[in-house]
């Protein structure tokens, strides 16, 4: 897993490295961390596994890098911020940036070895290999946007097209519906909750504009569980 650490103090990113390199090595995890002190070095590196931003930085802060990954990558990164859930609360749900997570600083070794416990997890276990034809393929979890019904197969949208797969929604559904972030809203829809912009008694929003029917009547309690676990 790699890991880029931004923070504009140099001397609490390399604190951060050095704990997460000890706790690399007494799990045994393959675990590779980058540290960065501005927002524009960060964002001229490839993909990481994990970012974890200062909330308040000179120059740009942690959201707006946010902001600027999500868009370099699609939406699909995973992002703990640098910061007290109460203080960040309102601006992450306002200007609807998704948290994967948040850690108090100073950080202590106990959180961020919990948080790194579910992140590596995520890592590997947010891939399904999926049979479309005659050939498996590898779809990412946080890179789905929904899942549709079509006939005995199932269309899976991304933020960047579609793939038809040789699998009933049922099927699908089972894969997906234990990790939590995934919902079925209809008996031809499933969605991902980091993607849905917006909903109201019948339909969901996702951020790629398209509207889906709403009828399961646990979605609103699901989805409010979902967006208000961040700690």
């Amino acid at each position: 897993m790699n890991v880029a650490l931004l923070d504009d103090e140099r001397a609490e990113t390399e604190r951060l490295s050095a704990l997460i390199g000890a706790y690399a090595l007494e799990k045994n995890y393959d675990i590779h961390c980058k540290c960065f002190q501005t927002g524009a070095a960060l964002l001229a590196e490839p993909k990481f596994d994990l970012y974890i931003l200062d909330f308040k930085m000179d120059g740009m802060d942690g959201i707006e890098v946010a902001e600027a990954l999500q868009k370099k990558f699609s939406n699909a990164v995973t992002v703990c911020y640098l910061t007290n859930y109460e203080s960040a609360a309102a601006q992450i749900i306002n200007r609807r940036i998704y948290a994967d997570g948040f850690l108090k600083k100073p950080v202590q070794p106990e959180e961020l070895y919990e948080k790194l416990d579910k992140f590596y997890r995520a890592s590997y276990f947010n891939r399904l290999e999926l049979k479309r034809g005659g050939q498996y393929c590898t779809v990412y979890t946080q890179d789905v946007v929904y899942i549709e019904a079509s006939g005995k197969k199932s269309v899976v949208h991304t933020q960047s097209g579609e793939e038809v797969f040789n699998y009933l929604l049922s099927e699908i559904a089972a894969l997906v519906l234990p990790g939590g972030s995934f919902f079925r809203i209809h008996r031809s829809f499933i969605v991902n909750m980091r993607h849905v912009a917006s909903y109201d008694g019948k339909s969901v929003t996702m951020k790629n504009g398209v509207t889906l029917p709403l009828k399961s009547r646990d979605f609103r309690a699901a989805y409010k569980n979902y967006v208000f676990d961040l700690g």
